[in-house]
């Protein structure tokens, strides 16, 4: 792997902790739309049927008022796969209560990278 790879992976990284995982831990909606594309949708398995949610709803989950700070979030990158301005990352994303494995796709615009899209599977504890 080329030194230019490596540091967009470390960027890409940072970018997941610093908005994504921050945004589940302290159930911040602001922190998910720094890296939340405003096109992004969220593709969900429930009730045996397909279901999309856009950034709106999904952001509408994660408030204040449901902060817990005793769930002990946790994030460890399986894999990101880069090429050019695109990127595919999995993720585990866990706290005591449930465990997800998420599937991101990425993309950089104008030098910043956006998640576009994402596939996560749910477990609960």
């Amino acid at each position: 792997m080329d030194q230019n790879s490596k540091s967009e992976q470390q960027a890409i990284q940072e970018t997941i902790l610093a908005f994504y995982h921050d945004g589940h831990a302290l159930y911040d909606p602001d922190l998910y739309k720094q890296i939340l594309h405003p096109e992004w949708k969220f593709f969900l398995i429930e009730n045996d049927q397909l279901r999309i949610v856009d950034r709106e709803e999904f952001c509408s989950w994660y408030t204040s008022e449901k902060f817990n700070p005793n769930l002990n979030w946790e994030t460890e990158f399986y894999n990101i796969d880069i090429t050019e301005n695109l990127a595919a990352v999995k993720l585990r994303l866990e706290n005591l209560e449930v465990k997800y494995i998420d599937y991101l796709n990425l993309m950089k615009i104008e030098g910043k990278w956006w998640i576009v899209h994402k596939l996560s599977h749910e477990q609960r504890k």
